[in-house]
């Protein structure tokens, strides 16, 4: 294992030399893979609060995102999500680490992401969502519980309009087999967490779900947003 450990550590120290770290916002040169110059860290990891829709409203107690879906963080949850490139994740796992985000989401009793559907998570290999915010939560010594299933497939969001983005994942959502009960819900401050938020019909909808099974409150953050 500690073999493991210092051969991967040397791969990192050639990888650097081979190909210079640049921040993924400007390319400027920076110390370190996983590094933004100072700047463009400055520029992107905003962290605001969030209007989501009226549906949605109901069920989260309130939505914030780290940044603009716009900008460097966009790109890196792209490269992530749909090319598979995890050399993404040092530098939004940086991102999210230099966040100063609120109380209610930092004192979460409990971190859910919001799952894929199985066929979707077989064919893409991960749940982008957990990538994402592993190192964030592991650092805040929050726990990740696996209590949603995605019970039906529903088709892609973008390009949907709010009302058919809120129908196409009506019901899209439940307990997993390991939760039905709700009891490791009951009465919990419950983060729920994803890539982006758009109009937050997928978060309302999860959201729905574990005030059901008795969370005390559900706040959602997504890495990335547009949603003003």
């Amino acid at each position: 294992m500690r073999c493991a450990a210092h051969l991967a550590a040397l791969g990192d120290a050639l990888a650097s030399i081979v190909f210079p770290a640049h921040c993924p916002a400007c390319g400027a040169y920076v110390e370190e893979r996983g590094g933004w110059c100072a700047a463009c860290l400055s520029r992107t990891v905003q962290p605001h609060r969030l209007a989501v829709s009226t549906e949605a409203c109901a069920a989260l107690d309130g939505a914030w995102a780290v940044g603009s879906y716009a900008g460097a963080l966009g790109k890196l949850i792209r490269d992530l999500k749909y090319r598979g490139r995890r050399g993404a994740l040092p530098y939004i796992h940086a991102a999210l680490l230099a966040a100063k985000l609120p109380q209610e989401i930092v004192s979460a009793d409990l971190a859910v992401c919001v799952p894929l559907h199985a066929e979707r998570q077989t064919e893409r290999g991960f749940n982008q969502a957990e990538l994402i915010f592993a190192a964030w939560l592991k650092a805040q010594g929050m726990s990740l519980s696996e209590s949603l299933a995605r019970s039906r497939a529903t088709a892609p969001q973008y390009g949907l309009g709010e009302r058919a983005r809120i129908e196409n994942v009506r019901g899209a959502f439940s307990l997993s087999l390991a939760e039905k009960g709700g009891a490791l819900l009951a009465g919990k401050r419950i983060l729920l967490l994803d890539d982006i938020l758009t109009t937050g019909a997928t978060l309302g909808s999860c959201a729905a779900v574990l005030r059901k099974a008795g969370a005390a409150s559900v706040y959602a953050l997504a890495l990335a947003s547009d949603r003003s």
